[in-house]
């Protein structure tokens, strides 16, 4: 909130040294003219008297009315029919300092106009521009809901496949770019729909029965009560605790040990299926080619919700008959692509993570690594 407020006030000072500076201008010329006519004498010492009290007219004009023109401007507010996504994509291309981004799933990375957008993107960065770009979390239960209120779209697999396309433009920038490209997922009721250049931003909200996109929407000036409004909802956030990273919805980082030996640590790719996590063990396949599943234990660099309860630490086990494992490769095809096996990339090894006993609060019942329930305090 406090960066939020200091941006305002950046822009407002900006604004305000630009009047004073172009006020300051006409004065200094007024005065000149002013002092050069006294100089003159007879037809041209009229003419510059003329102009110089002409000036400061224009110049005391000008600093009274100025600001009440520029707040006029700011509070305009045009109607759209709906998102234009070719002129949107002309706005982020001409941008010269800030493209946001908050939507749910975005048809900007859908369809034919997919690749006129992310080009677009890519000129803006290289022209320094930050992008930032902020969509819900496919996994969260404020998607399902997006789910029942639009259906028949699948609203988590349009999600999944825009953060699958933002993930590989990020991956094929280079440093610079990448740096000013970001990308967070958040966890909460989407309100707002807004797509910003510069200091204009176009808004809407989310009707029932529609996609945003296909609903009116409003262009604003980001200084306006209103863009300040969508602004501020948008870094709050951007910053809520339960905003995640792009890196942390690709990448699952672990430690794999056969008792208190480390074997390995890496970054694996992994899916949610209902209740339960899997992860591509293709990594580890040298540790699981020497030990099997049974002695392994994987150790999370971050917790993940398992059966009512976050966990880090977990034993594997492989995802056994056909459907199964079918249906599981499908849901990693479907967040990062298919994995051409004919390459030099090894096919994925699919693999469910299974809670080990740990040290849990309270009393309750939990299983063992044998299976074995276990009755008492933790």
């Amino acid at each position: 909130m406090g960066k939020r407020i200091a941006g305002v006030l950046r822009r407002r000072l900006r604004w305000r040294l630009r009047r004073t500076a172009g006020s300051a201008a006409l004065v200094v010329l007024s005065v000149a003219l002013l002092a050069w006519g006294r100089s003159e004498d007879g037809y041209n010492r009229d003419v510059l008297l003329n102009i110089g009290a002409s000036v400061v007219i224009v110049a005391l004009t000008y600093a009274i009315f100025d600001p009440l023109f520029e707040e006029l401007r700011r509070s305009r507010v045009e109607e759209h029919p709906r998102l234009d996504d070719e002129e949107f994509s002309a706005h982020v291309a001409g941008a010269t300092s800030m493209v946001a981004i908050m939507d749910t799933g975005s048809h900007l990375l859908e369809g034919g106009g997919r690749e006129r957008f992310l080009n677009a993107l890519r000129t803006a960065l290289g022209n320094g521009v930050v992008v930032r770009v902020l969509l819900l979390d496919p996994d969260s239960a404020a998607a399902s809901q997006r789910a029942e209120e639009i259906r028949p779209i699948d609203v988590r697999r349009v999600l999944v496949d825009n953060l699958r396309r933002l993930n590989e433009f990020a991956t094929s920038l280079d440093k610079a770019l990448r740096a000013r490209f970001h990308v967070r997922i958040y966890d909460a009721s989407p309100s707002i729909h807004m797509f910003r250049w510069d200091d204009k931003a176009l808004i809407s909200f989310f009707p029932i029965g529609a996609r945003a996109s296909a609903s009116p929407h409003l262009e604003v000036f980001i200084a306006s009560p209103l863009g300040d409004f969508v602004e501020s909802r948008f870094d709050e956030l951007w910053r809520h605790p339960s905003t995640r990273h792009l890196d942390e919805y690709v990448c699952l980082p672990l430690t794999v040990s056969r008792g208190p030996t480390v074997l390995r640590s890496c970054e694996v790719h992994f899916v949610a299926e209902g209740d339960e996590w899997c992860i591509d063990g293709s990594p580890m396949v040298d540790q699981l080619t020497d030990h099997g599943t049974g002695p392994l234990e994987v150790r999370l660099s971050r917790p993940l919700p398992v059966n009512g309860w976050a966990g880090t630490s977990f034993r594997l086990a492989r995802v056994d008959g056909d459907e199964e494992r079918m249906r599981v490769l499908a849901l990693f095809d479907a967040k990062y692509g298919p994995r051409n096996v004919t390459g030099p990339g090894r096919a994925r090894i699919a693999l469910r993570l299974i809670p080990r006993l740990e040290l849990l609060s309270g009393v309750g019942d939990v299983v063992s690594d044998d299976g074995a329930e276990v009755t008492g305090t933790a």
